[in-house]
């Protein structure tokens, strides 16, 4: 690789190099791929080990080919995750311009969400919090760069799905007004070809009509939402067949889209295509479906592990949890840090011939994995058991379901018109056995679910520990 490859993919080239560098990758042979992701690792680790104090000291004892040459080793680096980043912040970083107590006091401050940190060109955000752990994040303008070529890779794949007509107008409806990634890099595009439709709108969540009205005025083929916003459109095109948007492509983003919220868009926008663009704040784009339908990995961005629970890599197609080592976070390094969401990764390769890898499962969040008692322990229960499950229930619109410990459930129905009687001890009588005998089901009947500021509203949620209540097994 040469040397404008080299800085190219450090960051220090323009987002049309970064993506042209991207679009060559999908096409080298597996040997070639890995040798240059090896290489770009390799950068990744000598910049870390010498501009942050904290990876100084964590890879001091480690040569760089022994961590890329021995699983083992690599496998004994300590893993991090937000509140890890959040603690260490001041060692982590690797510019003396962004310390800790100025960027907590810059996020602390929606008034300064439109001004620039510091009358600098660094992008910093925080995260909504959806996992439990606020994070912050400090991306400068090279690392801009490669976040933008990346969603630029996945564009193109949408763009050889559909024939639009006229200019191309595409917009978004998320939380605006608050340090969070998605408003802070959009705010600036031409209101003519993108809007941000606000998921608030001075402290009040606005309306499903406020939105309709949105897209008829501005027309868009392009829109990206959360699930729960898709479910809500969805569901006002069925109740009103004369609303006049017509997408040609819907990308869904922030969490695992519910396969019947997929299923009635595609039957109520007539030609649709959906998408799924798959990111989080602190490691830029991870996976986006392609034109055949399959979510790619961009492992050519950073290093995916799937781990057990011990930590372990996983057997080949298992899942477990994601760990992430990216090959261009220069001002914060990310090395192992895990993410906290579970996926499982083919042995297969798309049909559209891209060298990157393809999604198998990905299960949504680690705190979306149930669990029920057996005889030894605790045992996995997939979020999508329940998915399939309440596809079965005649009488749900909609559906939460909590877990407050292994034998504590709680399940929050918006039942449809006329099927509430006996609508809870139906839902009970599904659900009960998934968790086994002794776990007490809970069924409210509610009038609806409302999402949180973040505008994620998980249908499936566990709220404690399994590792903490294995530890308590005698």
């Amino acid at each position: 690789m040469d040397v404008i490859r080299d800085r190219m993919i450090a960051g220090q080239s323009s987002i049309l190099g970064v993506y042209n560098f991207l679009e060559e990758n999908e096409g080298l042979p597996d040997e070639q791929l890995a040798l240059r992701q090896r290489h770009l690792m390799h950068h990744q680790l000598k910049w870390a080990r010498t501009k942050s104090p904290y990876f100084a000291n964590i890879l001091r004892h480690h040569r760089t080919e022994d961590l890329l040459g021995r699983p083992e080793i690599w496998g004994d680096l300590p893993l991090m995750d937000k509140s890890v980043m959040l603690k260490n912040f001041d060692e982590i970083r690797t510019r003396s311009d962004i310390p800790f107590a100025e960027v907590e006091r810059y996020l602390s401050d929606r008034s300064l969400v439109d001004r620039p940190f510091n009358g600098s060109d660094l992008l910093v955000v925080s995260t909504a919090g959806t996992s439990g752990k606020p994070g912050y994040f400090v991306y400068d303008r090279d690392e801009q760069a490669h976040i933008r070529a990346q969603y630029f890779r996945f564009m193109r794949a949408i763009l050889a799905s559909i024939t639009p007509e006229g200019p191309l107008r595409s917009a978004a409806i998320i939380v605006t007004g608050a340090h969070m990634i998605g408003y802070k890099m959009q705010q600036h595009l031409p209101p003519e070809f993108f809007r941000m439709l606000p998921v608030l709108r001075e402290g009040r969540a606005v309306t499903v009509e406020e939105t309709a009205a949105e897209l008829e005025g501005f027309n868009p083929q392009i829109l990206t939402c959360f699930g729960s916003t898709l479910r809500m459109l969805t569901e006002y095109k069925e109740a009103n067949p004369g609303f006049s948007w017509r997408p040609l492509a819907l990308i869904n983003t922030g969490a695992t889209l519910e396969r019947d919220v997929q299923q009635r868009a595609l039957a109520a926008f007539e030609g649709v295509r959906i998408f799924d663009l798959y990111g989080s704040t602190d490691t830029g784009y991870i996976g986006w479906t392609c034109e055949r339908g399959s979510m790619h990995l961009n492992t050519d961005c950073m290093r995916i592990e799937i781990l057990d629970e011990d930590n372990r890599p996983v057997s080949e197609g298992e899942f477990g949890s994601i760990t992430i080592s990216t090959y261009w976070h220069r001002t914060l390094p990310v090395i192992r840090y895990r993410l906290g969401d579970l996926m499982s990764v083919s042995t297969e390769r798309c049909a559209c011939g891209r060298s990157l890898p393809v999604v198998k499962e990905l299960l949504g969040r680690e705190n979306t994995l149930l669990y029920r008692r057996t005889g030894t322990g605790l045992a996995p229960v997939p979020q999508g058991v329940f998915m399939e499950m309440f596809e079965t229930i005649s009488g749900v619109k909609r559906f939460r379901l909590v877990q407050e410990s292994p034998d504590r459930v709680t399940v929050s129905v918006v039942p449809l018109p006329d099927s509430a009687p006996g609508l809870a001890e139906r839902v009970a009588q599904q659900v009960t056995p998934a968790f086994g005998e002794g776990a007490s089901v809970e069924v409210r009947l509610v009038d609806a679910l409302v999402p949180p500021a973040s505008g994620k509203l998980l249908p499936v949620e566990r709220l404690f520990d399994p590792a903490a209540e294995r530890a308590k097994a005698p």
